[in-house]
């Protein structure tokens, strides 16, 4: 175990920061003089990011991209002292992966995040807490935090930056919190406010653990009976969580990717069609390398690839293609935000060669990039092996010199009929692929695997003696 005073870890799952040493506020709930720290600004003292860094790197801590970071839980992070130092550790961490949890009593500027912004990978890999234990009383029981009006704009940047606002209210003083009920239901209600902690009790395990930054084996607050009644009522409007770590839980990207690619390998176990799990996870691999170069969020990204086909036609049926059955249930089952699902669906919706042949194709930079990836795994030495497995399973040969390609396919002859071999299929569909890529990255790959697919038919053709089909090849690609 650390505690240092500015950061304590039990483990590496979870590591609590401070950029500072006292707090420049003056709540009447302070714990902190009862931890041998002033909250007098006389003896207020920040602490670097760099002396932060170098402890942690000196110490060898045992920090990995699950390893949540949370800051500001003990003193207010976000003041004009210790406002840029705190910055510092976000991008700091951002870069290495980690999940982060920002708790403040101030106001955060939306230009104040400039920098941080571009090295946010996926929603929810910055959470930003707005605590608050009273509304009515604010002046005299949070002295020296930013107005509640102020304070509760953060919830704006939910719609501007995408960025997950969480209430954390917390009833420590009783009578206090539950007061304000009803003005807390009307903030709520104006700012759309989706996740409320409500808390009081820092440690549950008393009798084994220290509470953080303190040495301390005693609680400062325990649970009062105003906390069942606020996350009653509050429940009947809103999500309401009793520890913030529930909330972090809840948009951790490693755990959502990880439930979603395990119940995709039990949808689609035994598959043989191509548009298996072999299939779909080289589609992640992929989507995420196009994903870094096209700057694109790799949590959705992630998301489309996983589930492009967990509802596809030819192996679950039309019905199941259009609601997108399979997807929505397996997004619902690993509590991923409806929001995040309804653009993974629009995305997977559009889709696919059949969608192209409709007209249809992703308006999002994450749906291009998993389309483009999708059609550059039907190219390449791996499109051939899976148009191979495809025409197989439904008994086709795959290669007949008295059947050539239907020249004019649409949606509704693709859809409805299997190519009457593997290289019909390569001229109805494969070889028009390359044309068909959204993003520069897919441009850039499908050349190279266009020209392999074209090589081999051109080798094919000699080997089987088929003039008449390299002549029909070169007339193709003229």
């Amino acid at each position: 175990m650390v505690d240092n005073g500015y950061l304590f870890a039990k483990d590496n799952k979870r590591i609590f920061i401070n950029t500072s040493l006292g707090c420049a506020g003056q709540c009447a709930y302070c714990y902190l003089p009862k931890m041998g720290y002033s909250n007098s600004s006389d003896n207020y003292r920040t602490i670097s990011a760099q002396t932060i860094i170098e402890f942690i790197e000196k110490n060898k801590l045992d920090i990995n991209q699950k390893t949540l970071i949370t800051l500001g839980c003990y003193s207010e992070c976000w003041d004009e002292y210790n406002k840029n130092e705190t910055i510092s550790l976000i991008k700091y961490f951002l870069k290495k992966g980690n999940q982060i949890q920002l708790s403040t009593k101030k106001q955060i500027m939306k230009e104040e995040l400039t920098e941080i912004l571009p090295l946010i990978n996926y929603f929810g890999q910055l959470v930003i807490f707005v605590s608050s234990a009273t509304i009515s009383k604010h002046d005299t029981i949070e002295k020296n935090t930013t107005p509640i009006s102020n304070r509760f704009q953060n919830f704006s940047l939910f719609n501007s930056l995408d960025i997950p606002v969480v209430l954390y209210m917390k009833p420590v003083l009783k009578g206090i919190t539950i007061n304000d009920l009803e003005l807390y239901k009307k903030y709520i209600e104006k700012y759309n406010i989706k996740d409320v902690v409500v808390g009081s009790i820092f440690t549950n395990y008393i009798s084994e653990e220290t509470v953080h930054f303190s040495n301390k084996n005693e609680l400062f607050y325990t649970k009062n009976s105003d906390e069942d009644m606020i996350i009653s009522e509050l429940s009947k409007i809103t999500n309401v969580y009793k520890r913030s770590s529930e909330v972090m839980y809840r948009y951790n990207v490693s755990n959502h990717i990880e439930k979603v690619k395990n119940e995709v390998a039990k949808l689609l176990e035994g598959d043989n069609s191509g548009h298996g799990l072999e299939h779909i996870n080289r589609v992640l691999d992929l989507s995420l390398k196009f994903a870094e170069k096209e700057n694109a969020n790799k949590y959705i990204v992630s998301l489309i690839a996983l589930l492009h086909d967990a509802d596809d036609y030819k192996l679950f049926g039309m019905e199941n293609a259009e609601k997108l059955t399979n997807a929505k249930i397996i997004m619902d089952d690993c509590n991923v935000d409806k929001a995040i699902q309804e653009q993974v669906c629009d995305a997977i919706n559009n889709i696919g060669y059949s969608k192209r042949l409709k007209g249809h194709s992703p308006t999002t930079l994450e749906g291009k990039i998993v389309s483009d990836v999708d059609m550059c795994d039907a190219l390449g030495a791996n499109g051939i092996l899976r148009v191979y497995t495809y025409s197989m399973k439904n008994g086709k040969p795959f290669f007949d010199r008295n059947i050539f390609p239907i020249e004019d396919m649409n949606a509704e002859k693709y859809t409805r009929k299997c190519a009457d071999s593997s290289v019909c299929h390569i001229f109805e569909k494969i070889l028009k692929l390359k044309d068909l890529m959204l993003t520069d990255s897919g441009k850039e790959e499908s050349k190279n695997r266009h020209q392999i697919v074209v090589d081999f038919l051109y080798h094919l053709f000699n080997e089987e003696k088929a003039p008449e089909w390299i002549e029909y090849l070169n007339n193709y690609l003229k």
